[in-house]
């Protein structure tokens, strides 16, 4: 059986989340697992460049021209927004590869278009689309930020400031709708609530639907004595430490610092004369110190070792998204046995169980944060115990032979389906 993932980039949430699925499926054994990506590559014979034109020069000018349309629409910024709408050669190369299922993940960034995603449709191999964010079921919208039109049909996209009469998130709308009917894909969700929406969604509506999380190396993100991850991070090893971080982790609106600054003032008296907080991806500069806390940030953790002992070395994960599909930072935390205060939104709440591996809020409740952050550090014994139960449920659900094992289900009940409708 041989799996060709297909991801715009090598970078990124939705990146990591590919590559741990390609290398769970790589240490089964039992499948072929391929990944293919729209950027160059170096390195390993399992992950190569999956061309959009012959020439690189056609590719960069048709990414200008795409861009140049995008901007043209003036999005405002409130949500991500993302559009390509030019077909190009990836469905010849994919089809040169000869894959059994084609696995579809983040295709935004100028990859595949919903011409060419028809085109891949008409090769006859099953498809599967694990969406990281909404993109796939918007007229271009990443992420809600409050609109709910694409239960309908995107028309005039509040995110775009000109509305033309060829309004590009109708027109993409429009392209998707058409393009979904060839290529019938198989739809995974990252979590319940996800799956809900997708299943609301104009777009998807008649595509089957599944649930499959993300999975994690359990061997890599992993419990690691407090004293010596402080230490092998040059932090005091004395003291209370709460951790926040994700990309772009303060410029993010979506990823709720300003929230998270909120809560940390409404912290009891006691508790904030001895906690201090870490933050992770973003270096220390002048506009972000808006500290309610004594603050240490760590920069940019490329390599997971880092991140992980990042982890272990805090008392409480915090997670302020307002939004979120699925929240990779709340899986690490978790599989390092660190509890986890977040608000409940997107995956979090199939992760985090309440008052048991860590603590829930009405989002977007700063006060309601502020007390469950409290409750897991003014009681070590519990804080121990959410931080234990928090591992079991990552080594029953997500680990990475469990998620490969419900993927590999997934890929041959498809080739099975296939080989019976070929009878």
């Amino acid at each position: 059986m041989k799996i060709l993932h297909l991801n715009q980039a090598m970078h990124g949430g939705a990146a990591i989340a590919v590559q741990r699925l390609h290398t769970a499926l790589r240490r089964d054994g039992r499948v072929e697992s391929i990944l293919g990506v729209g950027c160059s590559v170096s390195g390993s014979g399992d992950t190569i460049e999956i061309p959009k034109y012959h020439s690189k020069l056609a590719s960069k000018i048709l990414d200008k021209v795409s861009d140049g349309l995008l901007a043209f629409s003036a999005p405002k910024g409130n949500v991500f927004f993302s559009s390509y709408l030019f077909p190009n050669n990836v469905a010849d190369n994919v089809a040169a590869l000869h894959p059994d299922i084609i696995h579809l993940h983040w295709l935004a960034g100028n990859f595949i278009s919903p011409w060419e995603l028809r085109k891949i449709g008409a090769l006859g191999t099953p498809v599967v689309w694990t969406l990281h964010d909404a993109w796939a079921f918007t007229g271009g919208c990443h992420y809600f930020g409050g609109c709910y039109q694409w239960r309908e049909r995107c028309r005039d996209c509040p995110e775009l400031a000109r509305q033309v009469p060829w309004n590009l998130a109708r027109v993409q709308w429009w392209c998707k709708q058409k393009a979904y009917k060839q290529l019938k894909p198989t739809v995974v969700g990252l979590s319940r609530n996800f799956v809900e929406s997708i299943r609301q969604s104009a777009l998807l509506a008649d595509c089957p639907v599944v649930h499959l999380p993300n999975c994690i190396d359990s061997n890599v993100f992993r419990p690691i004595p407090k004293e010596t991850a402080r230490s092998l991070l040059n932090l005091p090893v004395q003291g209370t430490y709460i951790l926040f971080g994700a990309c772009s982790a303060v410029s993010d609106y979506r990823k709720g610092y300003d929230l998270l600054c909120h809560a940390l003032r409404a912290l009891p008296e006691g508790l904030r004369a001895k906690v201090s907080c870490l933050i992770f991806g973003v270096t220390q500069a002048e506009e972000y110190l808006a500290q309610a806390l004594p603050t240490t940030f760590l920069g940019f953790l490329h390599d997971e070792v880092t991140l992980a002992l990042a982890y272990a070395a805090a008392d409480v994960f915090v997670c302020p998204s307002r939004e979120e599909s699925f929240s990779q930072t709340t899986l690490e935390a978790l599989a390092c046995g660190t509890p986890v205060a977040a608000f409940s939104v997107g995956g979090i709440p199939d992760m985090v169980e309440h008052n048991v591996s860590g603590m829930l809020a009405t989002p977007h409740d700063s006060q309601e944060l502020a007390f469950g952050i409290a409750r897991i550090l003014e009681d070590g014994n519990r804080q121990k115990r959410m931080g234990e139960a928090a591992r079991r449920k990552i080594l029953q659900h997500y680990d990475m032979s469990v998620v490969a094992q419900q993927y590999i289900d997934l890929y041959q009940r498809l080739l099975d389906c296939k080989r019976h409708t070929a009878v």
